[in-house]
């Protein structure tokens, strides 16, 4: 019996057998007596008396042992049956070995906070599976090493345990061993799935002796083959598929590289994937975006949107679908305005793609999206349109039910019930809050879910906090007054600067407005912070935003001949917004004098709400007029756009738009001179459609005028500045167009006659 303990125990330890007294105190409950002897010493002495049908009974009830539910007795049966592994090494008994491996792989997870328990266990399955190798019986090989080898297999705090596992299956991934196991997987047709799921095993070793030359060469005619070991690897062979991908130019390989990285592969691997995105291969193209989706990386989102206006039209359903996947309400904005765009072709094709956009846009689960939606809706009903009309009007409703409830996460036709449990010490009152929501009572749902908010905050559990406050837009998207005052207490948390609350701020705008109507606002704006010195918008630029100032000092200027003339200063509760109410570049600039913090709120997005609230843009503008004084104060100091005087005049002209080369674009128009100076003219005239207008800004022109003297006509070339409301109900339009080169006196005078 010594003798045989010895042998067992014959197996290297790697360094382990320097034990503390409180592991070798451990390992000694491992040696408790059962009727005198332990299980391993009975089965040693079974097994020297030959009595098979005694030992196959001990091994069961060993390996019954470890699945029991009291964790000692698990721990003591991991322990035997660590003591059984080695005994059974000493005696060859490989095949009864083999039969065990199940409960080994349960024994482990019993046994890993005892570290050199867990070593013995691991020691005992290599000796196993080296013999099995030797043996030529992979599939047992693989099944031994899986156990230990895997990377889930042991947990990330047996740190030191996982390093030593590591090596040594290294260790066990000989180069003579990987050249046999890859020739028997390429060219042995009985032995070539085991050869190669074994193979895999040996994961980053496996991984980087794929990558030589020469095994690369050999592989060339088995891309299929290659691949599918490159997936069985898995993410231990991430670093050697981006080299492959760097290496390769078979859009082949590249392609399911691409897909193995995407399944298999971190978020580092973004990085890698993206460029291909140019690739000239449409199926490479489509597996970047597909991969770039599932790796989830903090690039993705911009990645998305510039891919949107970029891939081939055959590709864009598939972008405006991932980008669907994304909980983010700011990507409600660039998908209206593709469904808006789109909306302008009519071709089934079309049709299908606002089908896909009207999907995204529920999935998203924002309120930003429901005018666009209830705009497709009213476009398409009571029309005896084909299948395709049909199925986007379907798309659009369903999608403002799934708004409704929250997006794609939650069950539509009711609230998301789901709370997670994990960190979460308000699980039970968020729950009920739930409840309170879908009995109806949102407003009261609404004022629990801030008292909660606000308790998180008081804790610091801001987690929880921000976590909490994305509730709203399934419980109440309309208490706008709980929603903006849990994102000043959050925000004032993270900061530790307490500033002037948002709706005091704006008391005076709210008067103005509907709950309705603020909260259509609210939840289009986008908060920015500027630094001390950092220009907001300068003059001449076209940005039609409209800008809320909440907290800091900006100044206003004026330049001239290269000099800042001083306009005034915005503070809290000051609006600035020259090209939102009408289409006109910036006559000044704005930059930050202290640090700021803005809201600002985009002229495309607003578009979307008027339908909806068709009152809202008047009312705004109202409040804007009363509280911007900006064009006045310019106006006082004479400060404006015109270099030379202006001339009253009446006459036909034909106008049209043209490229930066000067070659004209579309059809001509005819307007009325208002206004003309050397410097540039004014013009009146009609265009049906209102939302077409803005086009024009900032856009070239030819103006043909007809004139006295010895032509009839002078063709001019300008700049459109500004576009505002001549006579709105009969959809005409004022525009003011400054000339490329000014003209000479004797030119004005001819037009002036």
């Amino acid at each position: 019996m010594n003798a045989n303990r010895k042998q067992a125990n014959s197996v290297p330890d790697a360094g382990l057998t320097n034990t503390s007294p409180d592991q070798q105190s451990e390992n000694k409950v491992c040696q408790e007596e059962n009727g005198g002897e332990s299980i391993p010493e009975i089965i040693c002495t079974l097994l020297a008396e030959k009595n098979s049908r005694a030992v196959d009974g001990m091994l069961e009830q060993l390996a019954a042992g470890v699945r029991v539910g009291n964790p000692r007795m698990r721990l003591k049966a991991a322990c035997y049956l660590t003591d059984t592994f080695e005994l059974l090494i000493a005696h060859q008994e490989w095949q009864r070995m083999d039969k065990l491996l199940p409960a080994a792989e349960t024994a482990l997870k019993a046994a890993v906070e005892n570290e050199v328990g867990a070593w013995q266990l691991i020691t005992a399955l290599s000796v196993f599976a080296a013999y099995q190798i030797e043996m030529g019986k992979y599939a047992s090989a693989r099944h031994a090493l899986r156990i230990f080898a895997v990377p889930d297999a042991l947990p990330a705090a047996a740190e030191k345990l996982r390093e030593r596992a590591e090596q040594l299956i290294s260790d066990l991934a000989t180069r003579p061993l990987l050249e046999l196991l890859l020739v028997e997987y390429l060219f042995d047709k009985e032995k070539g799935n085991d050869a190669g799921r074994l193979f895999a095993v040996f994961g980053r070793s496996a991984a980087e002796f794929l990558l030589e030359p020469q095994n690369l060469k050999q592989c060339q005619d088995h891309a299929d083959a290659l691949l599918k070991l490159f997936g069985e690897i898995g993410q231990p062979a991430e670093k050697s598929l981006c080299q492959l991908l760097r290496q390769t130019a078979d859009w082949y390989l590249i392609r399911n590289i691409i897909r193995l990285l995407g399944e298999k592969g971190s978020p580092a691997c973004f990085a890698e994937v993206i460029p291909f995105l140019e690739h000239e291969d449409i199926r490479v193209k489509g597996e970047v975006l597909r991969a770039a989706s599932r790796l989830d990386a903090p690039g993705g989102k911009d990645f998305f949107l510039k891919a949107l206006r970029s891939v081939p039209k055959q590709l864009t359903e598939l972008v405006v679908g991932l980008l669907g996947d994304m909980p983010d309400s700011s990507l409600v904005a660039p998908l209206a305005d593709l469904l808006d765009e789109v909306a302008l072709i009519k071709s089934k094709v079309a049709l299908n793609l606002q089908t896909v956009i009207c999907q995204s846009l529920g999935k998203i689960g924002s309120v930003k999206a429901v005018p666009t939606l209830k705009k497709v809706i009213a476009a398409n009903s009571g029309l005896a349109g084909g299948p395709a009309e049909q199925q986007l009007l379907r798309a659009a409703e369903q999608s403002i039910q799934l708004i409704s409830h929250g997006g794609k996460h939650k069950r539509p036709g009711t609230l998301s019930p789901d709370v997670p449990t994990q960190n979460n010490p308000f699980a039970l009152r968020e729950a009920g809050i739930i409840r309170t929501a879908m009995s109806g009572d949102r407003a009261t749902a609404a004022r629990q879910l801030f008292e909660l908010i606000t308790q998180c905050v008081q804790e610091g559990d801001l987690l929880n906090a921000e976590r909490l406050r994305e509730r709203f837009s399934e419980i109440n998207p309309n208490a706008i007054a709980e929603i903006i005052q849990s994102a000043e207490l959050i925000e004032e948390a993270k900061s530790g600067v307490q500033v002037r609350g948002y709706l005091d701020i704006w008391s005076n705008l709210l008067h103005e407005l509907s709950s309705e109507e603020f909260s259509a606002i609210y939840h289009e704006l986008e908060n920015r912070t500027l630094e001390p010195e950092e220009i907001l918008v300068r003059q001449g630029e076209r940005n039609d935003e409209l800008f809320f100032v909440n907290h800091g000092t900006l100044r206003v200027y004026y330049k001239k001949n290269d000099r800042k003339i001083y306009i005034k200063s915005l503070s809290d509760g000051d609006l600035a917004g020259e090209n939102f109410f009408s289409s006109s570049v910036w006559t000044v600039s704005i930059s930050a004098v202290t640090e700021s913090r803005i809201s600002i709120l985009r002229r495309a997005c607003f578009e979307r709400w008027k339908e909806a609230f068709p009152g809202l843009e008047d009312k705004l503008r109202e409040f804007y007029n009363r509280t911007n004084n900006i064009r006045d104060l310019l106006q006082r100091k004479g400060l404006n756009r015109r270099s030379y005087d202006r001339y009253s005049l009446s006459r036909k002209i034909d106008f049209q738009v043209i490229d930066t080369p000067g070659k004209p674009i579309g059809q001509k128009f005819k307007g009325r001179l208002a206004d003309v100076s050397r410097g540039g003219l004014s013009m009146v005239f009609r265009m049906a459609q209102q939302k077409h207008i803005r086009v024009l800004l900032g856009r070239n022109m030819q103006i043909t005028i007809p004139v006295v003297g010895n032509v009839s006509e002078l063709n001019v070339q300008g700049q459109v500045l500004s576009i505002q409301p001549a006579d709105e109900e009969a959809g005409e339009y004022k525009i003011s167009l400054v000339f490329d080169d000014s003209l000479e006196q004797e030119e004005l005078q001819t037009v002036l006659g």
